[in-house]
């Protein structure tokens, strides 16, 4: 339990928790294994818990079945929905072997009736770590949107380009046809 501890208390969603909390939240945990190729979680189903994964790999899909990202242990994955209720917004498929430690709503909702400090340690984690996907999400569009425009601005010079050439070429082609008649 101390090594679980000590790694829990590396991760961001815990955050200035005191060890008691983290002990507290140990209790509550459930030991998950999921094969490679199982699947976590679908898009689209009720968010019942969220994993810590301590060991492996999962990738997550967007709805249409796009793969979005990797993740390597250790980390968290489905706290936000967990937390708020919504539904899974991604399904995400274990690539290797990946051993979880599962927390249920169920479970932790009750935790945070007796521990109000805990509760609220862990939802504004939570807002953070959301905050800081929001703008990595921000920044990548803005780049998605600048190479879009360099593309675009590549074609209209190569555009511009091909018909200088077409217009010289006229004009040539013209001269000879002067001389000829000349």
């Amino acid at each position: 339990m101390d090594s679980l501890q000590t790694i829990l208390q590396k991760l961001f969603i815990f955050r200035d928790c005191r060890a008691v909390h983290i002990r507290e939240v140990l209790k509550i945990c459930s030991s998950r294994t999921f094969k490679a190729g199982e699947l976590l979680c679908k898009q689209g189903e009720k968010s019942e818990e969220m994993f810590i994964i301590l060991s492996g790999c999962v990738q997550i899909d967007a709805a249409d079945g796009s793969p979005l990202l990797s993740e390597t242990a250790v980390t968290i994955m489905g706290e936000a929905g967990m937390l708020t209720g919504e539904r899974r917004l991604a399904t995400v498929t274990a690539q290797t072997d990946v051993k979880t430690l599962a927390i249920g709503r169920s479970t932790l909702m009750p935790k945070f009736g007796e521990d109000p400090v805990l509760a609220s340690l862990i939802y504004r984690n939570v807002l953070f770590m959301e905050r800081s996907k929001l703008i990595a999400s921000n920044q990548r569009i803005a780049q998605l949107l600048q190479d879009v425009a360099d593309a675009d601005e590549y074609a209209a010079s190569e555009d511009a380009e091909v018909k200088e050439a077409d217009c010289k070429a006229e004009g040539d082609d013209d001269a000879v046809e002067e001389g000829e008649a000349g």
